[in-house]
C-alpha cells in the first residue's frame, strides 16, 4: 500500500504519466491499423497531414483548446483520442491504488497497455495483432514464475536428488493459458466441423491466452463469463430488432436458449441443491449453451444485414473488472454456493 502522505503525488504522477502514454497508446493503434511505424513521422493530422505543434500534443487539454479540431484544416479531432488518454490515466492510477509501487504494478501496468491497443484495434478493425496478444503471455510467464501476484503454496516436483518446488501461481498460469485455447480454439474446430464458418476469432484465442498467463485460470475463467455478459448488452437489442424484422426466429431462438442455459448456473446458487446435482444440472445448461451459442453465430454470421460487434473490446472489459474485483467476486460466489 502507498504511504498516506505521498498518496497524493504519487497519483497525481501516475495520472499524468497515464494520460502520456495513453496519447501513445492511441498513435500506437491507428498506426498498426495503417500499417505505419510507431515513431516516424511526428504526429500529424490524419486529415490534412499537417504535423502537431507541441502544444497540440498536450494530452486531453489540447483537444479542449483546440475545441476539438485541427489547427490547420479545422477538421474534427476524434473524441477517441480524449477517452483513451483519460481512461489509460485512470486505469493506471487504479492499479498503483490497489496494488502500490511495485513490480507487480509493474507488470501489470505493462499488461493493460497492450489490452487499450487491442480494444482500439479490434473495436475500429475487428484486428487483433499479435505484436500486442501474443507479448503477454511469455511476460505474464515471467510475472508467475517470480509470483509477483503472491499466490500462496507451491507445487514440489520431486527429481531425486532435486527437489523443484513450481509456485502455485506458474502452474495456475498455465491452466489459464490452456482454457482459453481449448476453449476458443474448441469453438472454432466444432464450428467448422458442423457449419463450415468460424464461430470466433484467432485473436480472441491470443488475448486471453495472454490474460490466463498473467491470471491464472479462475480469474480467467470469470473474466470469459464476464467478457461474454458484457458482450449481450449492446448485442442483444439490436439483434432482436432484427431478427423480429426480418422473421429470424431460429436465430432469435437460440440466441435466447445460449442465455438461459448460459446464465442459469448462476440462478442455481441459492435454491438448497446438493452439489452434486448442482454441478449435474450446470454441466448439462453448459452443453446445451455451447451447442445453441453455435447455431446462434451461424445464423448471425450468415445474415447480412448484420454489422458484426467484435468480441475482444468485451472481453477485455470483463479482464478488467476481473483483475480489481475478481477474487472478491469468486470469494462471493464460494460462500454463496457452499456455505459452511
Amino acid at each position: 500500500m502507498l504511504d498516506p502522505a505521498l498518496q497524493p503525488i504519487v497519483m497525481i504522477l501516475t495520472f499524468v504519466v497515464g494520460l502520456c502514454i495513453g496519447s501513445f497508446l492511441n498513435v500506437m493503434g491507428l498506426r498498426l491499423l495503417a500499417n505505419e511505424d510507431f515513431i516516424l513521422p511526428a504526429s500529424h493530422c490524419p486529415k490534412c497531414k499537417t504535423p502537431l505543434r507541441p502544444i497540440d500534443n498536450i494530452p486531453v487539454l489540447s483537444y479542449l483548446l483546440l475545441g476539438g479540431k485541427c489547427h490547420a484544416c479545422k477538421q474534427p479531432i476524434s473524441i477517441q483520442y480524449p477517452l483513451i488518454e483519460l481512461a489509460t490515466g485512470i486505469l493506471f492510477c487504479m492499479i498503483v491504488w490497489q496494488f502500490g509501487l511495485s513490480w507487480q504494478t509493474l507488470f501489470l501496468l505493462f499488461m493493460i497497455s497492450q489490452l487499450i491497443v487491442i480494444f482500439i484495434t479490434d473495436l475500429l478493425d475487428k484486428s487483433i495483432y499479435e505484436i500486442n496478444s501474443l507479448t503477454l503471455i511469455p511476460v505474464g510467464i515471467v510475472y508467475n514464475l517470480l509470483n509477483l501476484g503472491h499466490v500462496p503454496g507451491s507445487f514440489p516436483l520431486d527429481l531425486g536428488a532435486l527437489v523443484i518446488h513450481i509456485p502455485n501461481a506458474l502452474i495456475s498460469a498455465f491452466m489459464g493459458i490452456a482454457i482459453a485455447f481449448i476453449f476458443f480454439e474448441g469453438m472454432i474446430l466444432l464450428s467448422l466441423i458442423c457449419f463450415g464458418t468460424d464461430g470466433f476469432g484467432h485473436g480472441d484465442t491470443h488475448l486471453m491466452m495472454g490474460v490466463g498467463a498473467f491470471l491464472g485460470w479462475p480469474l480467467t475463467v470469470l473474466a470469459l463469463i464476464l467478457g461474454f455478459f458484457a458482450q449481450t448488452i449492446p448485442a442483444i437489442p439490436m439483434l432482436v430488432i432484427q431478427w423480429i424484422r426480418n422473421k429470424q426466429y431460429v436465430s432469435l431462438a437460440s440466441g435466447s436458449v445460449a442465455l438461459i442455459c448460459g446464465t442459469a448456473p448462476l440462478l442455481l446458487m441459492n435454491m438448497g441443491l446438493s452439489p452434486e446435482l448442482r454441478m449435474g444440472i450446470s454441466l448439462a445448461c453448459l452443453v446445451a449453451s455451447l451447442i445453441a451459442l453455435i447455431v446462434f453465430l451461424r445464423q448471425v454470421k450468415s445474415a447480412q444485414t448484420y454489422t458484426y460487434l467484435p468480441l475482444g473490446p468485451a472481453l477485455i472489459i470483463g479482464v478488467i473488472v476481473a483483475l480489481f474485483w475478481g477474487n472478491q467476486m469468486i470469494d462471493a460466489y464460494h460462500r454463496y454456493s457452499f456455505p459452511h
